[in-house]
């Protein structure tokens, strides 16, 4: 019994350093765990610094080309403030060398100046005068201020003159303007009342012409309505053509066929009038253009036939226009 007792005893000795050492073990794996946990860290931390160790490497380098490239612009620079200085050095040689020219220029002008002052005193009437005596100063200077003020006195007597001058140009002007407006609206009035005509007597062809003509008689309100605006008859012209260009043409290309009985009926209406086309210096082929045109002289030509007046202001008007340019001419 005593022996099982002490086996016993010893089992729970035996059972104790075990636990002991179980203890013993885990505390060993925890410091194991820890100390790899410190190593992951560590080798973190020195692959972080390999890794900035290389980027300063290449920064350092980038440094170095940067800093070679700073000094190849610095010796650039150095030959450029060489070359401005050696520039500046000749530019104040040409500046010294231009000022010796523009003194010694001066000074030939004043010697001119002496000369004409001479000249000018021998006129007034004074010989064997120097220039350079200052005893008789005072006298030279009374006499070239009595010639000075006769000749502004002279001078402000011309002025007086033209400024009279151009009040009566101006004068004159104005009466040219109030005439040009009494014309513009003169023009106008008769340019209204010919329109109002025109649209009657083409609401009266209407009934006794062919379809081509009566086409051609319907453009001619169209022409009076934009000639009244117009300041001459040149752009009266102009604007006619602009105005019955595309209208003409369509007129004479839709009916081919009354071609020949478009030209009789325009003879027998104007008196024997022939297009343009019948002569031997037009070609054929401008043949829309000539009919446009002869349409607008038998329009314009009717209109002077039965408006004395027109005819008249024409005149009127084309006598002031000559008048004012032969007087702007001269």
């Amino acid at each position: 019994m005593q022996a099982l007792d002490e086996e016993e005893v010893q089992m729970e000795d035996l059972t104790s350093k075990t636990k002991e050492l179980e203890k013993i073990l885990q505390q060993k794996n925890v410091d194991i765990e820890n100390l790899e946990a410190s190593r992951g860290k560590a080798l973190k931390k020195l692959s972080i610094t390999v890794n900035k160790f290389d980027e300063l490497h290449h920064f350092s380098e980038s440094l170095l080309a940067e800093v070679e490239k700073l000094q190849s612009q610095l010796q650039e620079r150095d030959t450029e403030i060489s070359f401005l200085r050696q520039e500046v050095t000749r530019c104040t040689n040409e500046v010294l060398v231009a000022s010796q020219m523009s003194c010694k220029r001066n000074s030939d002008d004043i010697h001119e100046l002496l000369m004409w002052l001479d000249s000018l005193v021998s006129q007034v009437g004074m010989q064997d005068v120097n220039l350079y005596d200052s005893s008789t100063a005072p006298e030279h200077k009374e006499l070239l201020q009595k010639k000075i003020s006769s000749i502004v006195s002279k001078l402000e007597d011309l002025q007086v003159v033209a400024q009279s001058r151009d009040t009566l140009v101006q004068i004159e002007r104005n009466k040219v303007d109030e005439l040009t407006r009494q014309i513009e609206t003169l023009e106008s009035s008769l340019h209204e009342k010919e329109s109002q005509l025109n649209m009657l007597e083409g609401v009266e062809d209407l009934g006794h012409t062919t379809n081509s003509v009566s086409e051609i008689v319907e453009v001619e309100p169209v022409i009076n309505k934009w000639v009244a605006p117009a300041p001459s008859s040149s752009s009266q012209v102009r604007n006619l053509r602009k105005v019955n260009n595309d209208q003409v043409a369509i007129a004479i290309d839709e009916d081919p066929i009354s071609k020949n009985r478009l030209e009789d009926e325009d003879d027998d209406k104007v008196h024997g009038f022939k297009s343009l086309t019948t002569s031997r210096i037009v070609p054929k082929f401008t043949r829309p253009v000539s009919d446009m045109i002869d349409g607008l002289w038998v329009s314009c030509d009717r209109a002077l036939m039965r408006r004395p007046a027109l005819r008249l202001c024409i005149i009127i008007y084309w006598a002031i226009l000559h008048s004012l340019l032969a007087t702007f001419a001269v």
